[in-house]
């Protein structure tokens, strides 16, 4: 095995990238089993929370091993996954609303439109983080969006 993508014990980072790697794994396997064991209103959402976080340990473990192949912070990476992952788990709180009480379904919609907002702010923010002007409007839009989704 290449020398360069073994993951060091001091390296808090990437460690951390394993552990939430095999904590996802493992959440993905629960939802999954307990999907068989719960009513019927609540399999949909199980099976999309076992999606979410399938999703996410795929990218969790390909982060680790940009992160100890590079040392450097896999941002684009991070946001692959929150663009699939977020709206994922907008679907399962609505599915979890829906379950217990009416719902409008304009109200998927309106926090669907608002978590991509603030994931684009976030992104750019990032990625032009020399920019500081560009870094604060993008700090200030993506802060805007959470009193909306208290």
């Amino acid at each position: 095995m290449d020398k360069m993508l073994l993951l060091k014990p001091d390296d808090f980072v990437g460690v951390s990238f394993w552990i939430i790697s095999a904590a996802m794994v493992a959440a993905t396997f629960f939802f999954w089993v307990e999907r068989d064991r719960a009513l019927g209103k609540w399999k949909t959402s199980l099976t999309v929370a076992s999606m979410v976080t399938g999703i996410a340990a795929i990218h969790y473990f390909y982060m680790r091993a940009v992160w100890v192949g590079t040392g450097e912070s896999p941002t684009v990476f991070r946001y692959v996954d929150w663009l699939l992952t977020v709206p994922l788990q907008i679907i399962e709180f609505y599915l979890i609303l829906a379950a217990i009480a009416v719902v409008a379904a304009s109200l998927f919609w309106r926090l669907l439109v608002a978590s991509l907002v603030m994931l684009i702010a976030g992104y750019l923010g990032e990625v032009n983080s020399a920019d500081s002007g560009m870094l604060w409007v993008c700090f200030i839009i993506e802060r805007a969006v959470w009193p909306y989704f208290l």
